[in-house]
């Protein structure tokens, strides 16, 4: 296989088949495996293959957030560095040789496995790797770098984006960060083509949808994906054209299209054609046919067919730079009779865990992966509802189930109840 069709085509693969994989082929990986360059030549790297199913899970109950699909991998790899040996001496920040070295083989790893017609995926994300030494037997002086799981594929993803060369490539000396995005939390600070941009390279981080998360929830009363649905559906009649605004990754879209029956009449709404493209790969992995889309940077809605009977908006006025001016947009698109739904983020009891603890730099919060977003007020919700000239037509605030676990998200947490409100053309 030509070297460049394996760097462009290899995809991290997490759904494997039953198909074993034979001993002669996991030699030839480890052996690819072996030939990577190492600081100073010294290869201080082991490898240890896993294939009991009960070590497997143990490995992922116990170390790695009990991640399923290190369970369903035929083999898992696993792949450890001596950092004891690593030099000391030097100034200056650590030279991290043993991570350095260590990643350059677990990229031949990955490379020669998809030559060989194997899927992988490389796992980083290890929460206890002293736990992991302890369950695969090996010294404390080793540190474990990462999981290689193994298979032969039962999907083909699509390529993520990439960012494109002239942004990141400098000559000579450091030109700036070129196309990123502003360093705020707060939408305002953006414009509609800098948010399309961060949401369609971040989708692929952090919009991935597992059927067995809370999402196939459908009984606790909160925030969840089940209850949002049960009350979306005292409004929608699936007879009737419905259109989803921004659904990122698609959660709440498979939930329509699910009420719906089908897809014929439903239709979402997106800034860019990466989130398109994502939303499309997790609709195919629940096996929900695909909407209607339409995508416009700019966020006009002018290409949208006629009027809609009911609109969608699930916690994403919070994420606009002119939630007022998008609210309006809606309303410009609304079927005489039809319905827009809002689930939006209230603000709390912030007052303690608000602004004091949160910075402006994006950058650094923990919401770095979502983007900017500022919690909606209540009232300024039915301020704009006034000037669009509707009425409202149910509005309900809901905490979490337990008073106390509420109070505690919103002052600790900054994470606010859940404003539901149903509204139509007065």
């Amino acid at each position: 296989m030509d070297l460049w069709e394996a760097i462009k085509n290899r995809r991290s693969i997490r759904k494997f088949s039953d198909k074993k994989v034979s001993g002669d082929i996991i030699t030839k990986i480890l052996d690819a495996a072996r030939w990577a360059p190492s600081a100073c030549n010294r290869q201080l790297w082991e490898f240890v293959v896993v294939s009991k199913a009960e070590t497997k899970k143990r490995i992922a109950d116990e170390a790695c957030f009990k991640q399923k699909f290190l369970t369903q991998a035929p083999v898992l790899i696993v792949v450890f560095y001596d950092e004891s040996k690593e030099r000391k001496k030097e100034t200056g920040p650590k030279k991290h040789d043993s991570i350095q070295s260590a990643a350059a083989a677990i990229q031949n790893l990955h490379l020669s496995a998809y030559s060989l017609g194997l899927g992988s995926l490389w796992v980083g994300a290890i929460k206890h790797m002293l736990q992991l030494n302890k369950i695969l037997q090996v010294p404390l002086s080793l540190r474990p770098i990462a999981i290689v799981a193994l298979g032969y594929p039962a999907e083909h993803p699509p390529a993520p984006q990439r960012r494109n060369m002239e942004s990141f490539i400098h000559y000579e000396s450091f030109q700036g960060i070129k196309g990123s995005y502003p360093n705020s939390r707060y939408p305002r600070d953006w414009s509609l083509e800098e948010l399309a941009s961060f949401r369609e390279r971040i989708c692929w981080f952090g919009g991935s949808i597992s059927s067995d998360m809370i999402l196939e929830q459908f009984n606790l009363k909160s925030r969840t994906y089940g209850f949002i649905m049960s009350l979306v559906e005292k409004y929608y009649n699936p007879k009737e054209t419905l259109l989803d605004m921004l659904p990122f990754a698609g959660g709440y879209l498979i939930g329509l299209v699910k009420l719906a029956g089908d897809s014929g009449k439903i239709m979402y709404f997106e800034l860019g054609e990466g989130n398109v493209k994502f939303i499309g790969q997790n609709l195919k992995k629940f096996g929900v046919p695909e909407p209607l889309s339409y995508v416009d940077k700019k966020c006009e809605l002018k290409s949208l067919p006629g009027t809609i009977d009911v609109i969608t908006c699930l916690f994403r006025l919070e994420k606009v730079p002119d939630p007022e001016h998008f609210l309006g947009q809606m309303v410009d698109h609304l079927a005489p009779r039809g319905r827009i739904i809002i689930a939006a983020e209230l603000k709390g009891i912030t007052w303690l865990g608000g602004n004091f603890f949160k910075r402006k730099n994006l950058h650094v919060s923990s919401k770095w992966s979502t983007g900017p977003s500022v919690k909606i007020k209540r009232s300024t919700l039915n301020k704009w509802i006034r000037k669009l000239h509707c009425r409202i037509i149910e509005q309900t605030v809901f905490q979490e189930n337990n008073f106390l676990k509420s109070v505690a998200k919103q002052i600790i947490k900054s994470k606010g109840p859940t404003l539901f409100t149903v509204i139509g053309k007065a």
